[in-house]
């Protein structure tokens, strides 16, 4: 098992042990002969406390783990008060300290156990409205127990009325009376913005998280992606998605050689992701411009080549709505590493002929594509700046979509395209 401090500062102060923290100081500040542990015992719970925090520090990305490990010091608080001799279950403390450990080992696991990201935020929200009450609870448990342990100390009760006092079954009007004082309603008004804010953090966490596995995916991460399969010289008709991005130039000029390569690396990946996702190949990578084939098909797999041509506009107009969905998010994770975000990115989707193969030497293939329909895919995102639009398709791409994309597209005009002898319609996005 290895040790990181980090993680193992941050679950100590943000994510499962601020109960079992305030606990403590409280047997600390308010010892009572009535339940006085002593010492010895509040240091065994706090040794067990320290070996839990490091357990999900180390392992708690496992989620079957992560709610497991969240009893460790409820167990260790209960096994003192067993040798103690004084446990007592329906103890208010006792019975929110295992409580609490469910709930929050409960939403936690399921936060990590889930790929769906409105899971994840449901999860979180429940996580920042428990965090919530573990704050409220013990300022109200804390008030609770200094009045008991005063009027214990005064004669005014006696040793059945203080454990009655903290009895779980009184816990409803003793909390009831908390919250007439208007000093304790603030203070709960106050825990609850603190909620908010904090459920405001974990979420934008959680999606720089999903993007981040989006655009290298978990896989991805561990290790090289295996290399593409071979692609002997062939003719073939594809739809090609060129893309480029606005005055990149003007922005590399303001930035290190490692963060332009490195706003260039998350702007390829995401494509490459992109691609991976609609059985799409990125056959071409200059500066900030990406080329993008579907329907080719490794040699020798006919009906792939067969499959592949029949919906390769179809799978390149719904690759290029995801990028442009996945932009915004990108540009979010750029700015979160101190980087400026992209500008505005041009892409262009034509069909047509072209040769594809592989190129290069033997220490570098890769796949090379030309002819017209790579021209005019780049012509195309060069003009979608004149149109002012982020996605410009041409009338053969237009032709091959279904009803339902078609309506997604509105006719912007006609332009004049290399080989054509006549302007030809254009389409952009509605």
């Amino acid at each position: 098992m290895r040790f990181y401090a980090k993680r193992f500062v941050e679950e100590f102060f943000l994510y499962s042990s601020q109960l079992v923290v305030f606990f403590i100081i409280m047997l600390f500040l308010t010892p009572t002969r009535a339940d006085a542990l002593g010492v010895v015992p509040l240091v065994v719970v706090s040794f067990f406390l320290v070996v839990q925090i490091a357990l999900l520090a180390s392992e708690g990305q496992k989620p079957l783990l992560r709610f497991l490990f969240s009893f460790i010091s409820p167990a260790a608080y209960a096994l003192v008060r067993l040798v103690a001799g004084d446990f007592i279950p329906l103890d208010m403390a006792n019975v929110f300290l295992w409580g609490a450990a469910f709930y929050v080992g409960l939403f936690q696991a399921l936060s990590l156990a889930s790929g769906q990201r409105w899971i994840k935020r449901v999860a979180e929200t429940f996580l920042a409205l428990g965090a919530v009450l573990v704050f409220v609870f013990f300022y109200f448990y804390l008030d609770l127990r200094l009045k008991a342990t005063q009027g214990l100390s005064a004669g005014a009760i006696g040793v059945a009325d203080y454990e009655k006092a903290l009895n779980v079954s009184s816990f409803v009007p003793a909390f009831l009376s908390f919250l007439k004082s208007p000093q304790h309603a603030f203070f709960a008004f106050g825990a609850a913005t603190f909620g908010l804010m904090l459920l405001s953090n974990k979420v934008e966490a959680i999606s720089l998280r999903l993007r981040i596995i989006g655009l290298f995916g978990e896989g991805k991460l561990q290790g090289p992606m295996p290399a593409p399969e071979p692609i002997q010289a062939q003719a073939v008709d594809v739809t090609i998605v060129s893309s480029d991005i606005w005055d990149f130039s003007s922005l590399a000029e303001r930035l290190s050689p490692t963060r332009a390569v490195d706003v260039l690396n998350r702007y390829y990946a995401l494509w490459e992701n992109l691609a991976e996702r609609h059985r799409g190949r990125v056959v071409g990578v200059t500066g900030d411009s990406v080329i993008v084939a579907f329907g080719i098909a490794p040699t020798g797999q006919a009906q792939a080549r067969e499959a592949d041509a029949k919906d390769a506009a179809e799978r390149a107009c719904a690759c290029a709505f995801d990028f442009c969905a996945e932009l915004p998010g990108l540009r979010d994770d750029l700015v979160a590493a101190s980087m400026p975000p992209l500008g505005t990115v041009g892409i262009g989707i034509h069909s047509g002929r072209i040769v594809a193969g592989d190129l290069g030497l033997k220490s570098s293939r890769s796949i090379g594509v030309f002819g017209d329909a790579v021209s005019v895919a780049a012509r195309l995102d060069s003009l979608c700046k004149e149109f002012k639009q982020e996605l410009l398709l041409s009338q053969p791409v237009f032709r091959q979509l279904g009803l339902e994309t078609q309506s997604r597209f509105l006719r912007l005009g006609e332009v004049l395209l290399r080989n054509s002898t006549q302007p030809v319609p254009v389409y952009g996005k509605k």
